[in-house]
Formats: C-alpha cells, structure tokens, sequence
C-alpha cells in the first residue's frame, strides 16, 4: 500500500520545480555576492522573499490536502504570508540585536507585499492551468 504525498499534474509539477529552481538560483546569487550574511531587510531580501512565497506557495498547491480546489489556492497564499512575516519578524530582532538598530518599516512592509504578490501569482496560475477558470 503506498502512500501519495503529492496531488498534482505534470505541467503543475514542472512550474513547482521551476520555482523551486529559481528560488536556488536566487540564493545563490545572495551567496555569492555576500546578502546572505545580513540579517535585516534590504531590497535583496525582497526579492528572496517574493521568490520563496512563490515556491512554498506552489508546493502547497502540490500536496495532497482534503480541502476542495476552490479553496486550496486561499491556503497557500496564507501559509506563504504567514511564513514570510515570521521570517520577517526574525530577521526584524535578529538585526536589532546585532546593530540595535531596526528595519525601515517600509521593507518590512515590502516584504509582506512580496509574500502576498509571490501567493496570488501562484494563485493566479493554479486557476488558469488547473482549474481552468
């Protein structure tokens, strides 16, 4: 008897596996040019957040979840804000520790617009390719 984790179609999978890329070509890019290392919100990290809203958005759309279509997309769009104002938050003391010094609150509220855009792209895709509405 196995188990099936993922509820998806292959077009679906592949723009899953895209993001999922993009979000490892964008960290890598961090990493390379030494963003990571900083633990406030700077305009790179915007980025990364609307880059990783995109692809945890999109893996929840992929999980096999008892809830009906219609409202699925509604959830990955909430568990990719939620995710990215915890992070944002974290990030927020982590720098005020280090610096005493907080984030200009007009990142903090980029990065809250990130996670919502990354969200509704995805949920604007789901509807277009899967529900076809």
């Amino acid at each position: 008897m196995s188990v099936r984790l993922l509820d998806t179609t292959p077009r679906w999978l592949r723009l899953t596996l895209g993001c999922s890329l993009g979000v490892l070509v964008v960290i890598g890019i961090g990493f390379f040019f030494g963003q990571l290392a900083q633990f406030d919100i700077t305009p790179f990290t915007l980025l990364l957040h609307l880059a990783l809203a995109l692809a945890v958005s999109s893996w929840i759309l992929n999980l096999r979840i008892r809830i009906s279509p219609d409202r699925k997309p509604l959830l990955a769009i909430g568990v990719a804000v939620v995710a990215g104002s915890i992070w944002s938050s974290v990030q927020q003391w982590i720098g005020y520790f280090q610096t005493g010094v907080v984030s200009d609150i007009m990142l903090v509220a980029g990065a809250t617009l990130m996670d919502i855009a990354g969200g509704c792209v995805i949920y604007t895709l789901f509807h277009l390719n899967i529900l076809k509405k």
